[in-house]
Parts: C-alpha cells; structure tokens; sequence
C-alpha cells in the first residue's frame, strides 16, 4: 500500500519561504552566522518513509521521550567540529565523532566528526507536527519528494564475525592475565559482525523495526548510515544543569516474567557485575565532580532494554561557570562501559586487539545548543553500506570474565536486528 503525504511538501515550503527573510545574528566557534528559523504544521504519515525518499544531504533521525522525534535533512551549516556557542541564543546541531583515531578504512568516506544544522526538520512534538526550515539566506530552492513505502529488506547471504570466536577466546584470556598483573581494572573488547545481502539496504526500513526509546540515524551520502537504539546517556544538559549515568553489567531478558526476575536479581547479586558496575560509577563520579559546584548521585536501578538489561546509576549536576560540552565530553567520554580502565591502558589494548575501526560506534552522538545538549553512547548500533550491514556490540572484561559467556552476551545485544538476519 502506498503511504501518502496529507500536506503537499513544496506547496507549503513554498508559501513558508515567502516570508521576508530577516535573520538573527548567533556566533558559533568565533564566526557569526545568520540565521532565522520558520515553522508551519504538516502532517506525514509515515516519517521513516518520508526521510528515506528525501535526496538532500545529510540526514539525521533522533527519537526520544525528552526531544521528540525530529528527521532532519540537507544543511544549512555542517562543521567538522564541535560546535562551540558565544552567543545565548543560537540553532541545534547534530552529529558526532570517532571513538579513537581511525587506522583501518572500516568506514569509508563517513565524516570522522560533523555537526550540521540541517536545512530542513521534521518534528513530531506532543501537540503536532511540523516542517521547519533552517534559513541562512534569502533565496532558497529546495524540493522535497512525495513520500512512498519503505523498501523491503533482500536475503541475508552470509556473515562474518570479526573476530572469530576462536581468536574473541584467546583475547579474552591474554587481557585476563593482564588485569592478573594489575596492568588495568577492566577492558570493553568488540565485535564487529558483517551480514551480506542480496540487494542494498535501506536504513530506515531497519530503523523502523528497532525497539527502543533512544533511536538515531545519521547518514551522510545515498551509500552509507549509521544507525542504533542506544541505553546510555552520555549526558544531558540544560542551561548548567548536567544528568549523567553509569551503565554496566549485562544480564538477558527472560522469556517469562519469572525468568526475567530471576535474571534481575542474578544481575544485582553477582559479585562480577557488581565489580563492573563499580568502575564505571567510580569513573563518571571522578569525570563530573571536577566539572561541578554541585554533584548528586541517585540510587542504583536496572534498566531493560527490549533484549537486554543493566545495572544503572543516575547523576545529576550543576556545571561551573567556565565549563561547556567541549569539557563534558572530555571528561565523560569514552566511559569504562565501553572503554575500559585506566583509559589509557584500556584504549591501548583496544587499539592492539580490534582489527577494525570502531568510528561513530560506541561514541558521542547527539546534538547541542547555546541552551541545551543530549549526547547518546553510539552502542547497539550498525554501519550500513549498499548491502552491507556491520553490527558492532561490545562487552566489559573483567576479573572473572568467561570467553564463552562474554561471547553470548554478543549475540543478545545483537538480537534487535535480528528479525533480518
């Protein structure tokens, strides 16, 4: 069945652009820009089907409860940087960065750090949904397409673990005897899985299907996307309050609620999942508390995720004056649930063991202004390019970690996208 676009798009960016152009004046990294922001209700049926026909570039897909739903597209300004503000005022950007300097082409041509104030938004909100425009000059000619049903998904023809389990296994066991000798706490090892199709893939169709309150999508040119549902804030920002969390241990969900208890209270009695637990708390406490005047933490909880659950910790913050989501992020980033500690012997063993580029995958994704930011960790997610889909998952070793189980835990953070596999 063809989905159908209620509102003409271009009848109303038509009609939306007529209006005189008088921008406001905001300074991003030094420059100043001119910019004015223009609104109007619409309706779509189907938002994903909407993005997907669209052909201005970048795009970007970002859903949860606190933002809404906002499908960007195209660019107004795109920065290979991040954003720093010098005005109160001032635009979103979204976009992201490597976790490490790359060394192995795994991504091809996608940005190693963009952030772009896109030309055109689609934002769901809880009383409509509207077009928005990100205008920085007086003519503007753009043309969106009529929106059609997504594209179905080919037949997976092959795939391809990086590393195998036998090589995952003898890994494992050598970082084992490392953290024996005390050279490090913990290291988060990945996987990189490559799944093959019989035809090129389209990133929303697998967007769509996805479970989860954290989904996004940025793709930077028609062959390539990077796509997840992540658990885990790396922070959020309003004005100079700063919310924060811990996210460690991994247990799976039960099949029956008996089983699912069972497996919640195994995750909170289990002396390695405490221990990991532990590190990573330790960590973001001793990253924020140098940012702060004020630092609280909350109790520890479990979140679950639809295939997975974890122990988790909340905080919350009020920055210091001279701080800003450069500082955040250098301070938070990589937490040791997807890096490991000591940061810098974690990342080394991170570097000498992965033998593929991790790029966006467990970094800092999201958006920022001068008055808010929401930075996710790019975990649970995939590179997508033609007909190639890479899923990368990730788990904390530690002393007591099992090869065979660590493995397991593999394949339930990949189980999501298992419907096309």
């Amino acid at each position: 069945m063809r989905n159908r676009l209620i509102t003409p798009p271009n009848d109303i960016l038509a009609a939306l652009l007529k209006t005189p152009f008088r921008p406001e004046v905001f300074k991003v990294n030094g420059k100043e820009l001119s910019y004015m922001r223009l609104e109007i209700p619409i309706e779509i049926d189907d938002i994903f089907a909407f993005l997907e026909e669209q052909t201005l570039y970048p795009k970007v897909y970002w859903e949860n409860p606190e933002d809404g739903i906002i499908a960007g597209m195209g660019k107004a300004i795109q920065l290979d940087h991040l954003p720093k503000f010098d005005s109160i005022e001032g635009p979103r950007f979204f976009g992201g960065s490597d976790f490490m300097q790359r060394e192995r082409g795994t991504w091809g041509d996608f940005p190693e750090t963009a952030y772009f104030l896109p030309l055109i938004e689609i934002e769901k909100r809880s009383y409509g949904t509207f077009l928005c425009v990100n205008r920085i000059e007086e003519n503007l000619n753009i043309h969106l397409r009529q929106e059609n049903s997504l594209a179905t998904i080919g037949n997976n023809i092959s795939r391809f673990d990086s590393p195998s389990f036998p090589v995952w296994e003898q890994e494992i066991r050598e970082i084992l005897q490392g953290i024996e000798r005390e050279d490090f706490l913990k290291v988060v090892l990945a996987r990189c899985t490559r799944f093959e199709f019989d035809k090129p893939l389209s990133p929303y169709t697998i967007l769509k299907s996805l479970e989860g309150k954290n989904r996004f999508s940025f793709q930077f040119s028609p062959d390539s996307a990077f796509i997840g549902v992540s658990p885990e804030t790396l922070y959020r920002r309003k004005q100079a309050i700063v919310e924060s969390a811990a996210v460690a241990g991994t247990r799976p969900r039960g099949q029956t609620e008996e089983e699912d208890h069972t497996l919640t209270k195994d995750l909170l009695t289990n002396p390695k999942e405490q221990h990991e637990f532990q590190v990573v708390r330790n960590m973001v406490n001793k990253a924020l508390a140098p940012l702060c005047k004020k630092l609280e933490m909350q109790d520890k909880k479990v979140l679950k995720t639809p295939t997975v659950q974890h122990l988790y910790h909340t905080f919350q913050g009020t920055l210091k004056e001279e701080m800003d989501d450069s500082a955040l992020i250098q301070a938070l980033h990589p937490t040791p649930a997807v890096g490991g500690s000591p940061r810098k012997e974690a990342f080394q063993e991170i570097k000498n063991r992965e033998n593929f580029d991790r790029g966006w995958y467990a970094a800092p994704i999201g958006w920022v202004s001068p008055k808010e930011a929401h930075h996710l960790v790019g975990i649970r997610s995939a590179l997508i390019e033609k007909n190639v889909l890479c899923l990368f998952a990730g788990t904390g070793i530690v002393m007591g970690s099992i090869p065979s189980k660590e493995w397991d835990e593999l394949e339930h953070k990949i189980k999501q996208y298992k419907v096309f596999l």
